[in-house]
């Protein structure tokens, strides 16, 4: 056991003894120009009370992931809802087709009324 390890204050006082005296404020403060004393901070040694475990059916954001992933579970394992997933899937892609065929159609409507006013003007 080292000098340190016996009486901890020795090492804080070596800490003061080896800090040099240099003027850390303006002349004219109350410290005259030198560093205030240091004072070690307070050690406090009241026993702390251990963290409480989290019950795990306790936690409210544990209970809705199980709930969500048991609906999940069982809603993506059931036949029927799998074949009405696959069906309202089919019915977004042939409306999302249908939308880009008539914008297509617009575009190309657009483009004969351009082309058409353009022969008149020649």
């Amino acid at each position: 056991m080292n000098e340190f390890q016996r009486n901890p204050g020795a090492y804080w006082q070596s800490a003061m003894d080896a800090r040099p005296n240099w003027p850390l404020y303006p002349p004219g403060h109350p410290f005259q120009g030198a560093a205030p004393p240091f004072q070690p901070p307070p050690m406090s040694y009241a026993p702390t009370q251990p963290a409480p475990s989290p019950t795990l059916f306790g936690n409210p954001r544990f209970v809705k992931g199980a709930l969500i992933g048991a609906a999940a579970a069982y809603l993506l394992s059931n036949d029927s809802v799998q074949q009405g997933a696959i069906k309202a899937a089919v019915r977004a892609w042939s409306v999302l087709q249908g939308g880009v065929e008539e914008m297509k159609e617009r575009f190309r409507d657009a483009e004969a009324e351009l082309h058409a006013e353009g022969q008149e003007g020649d």
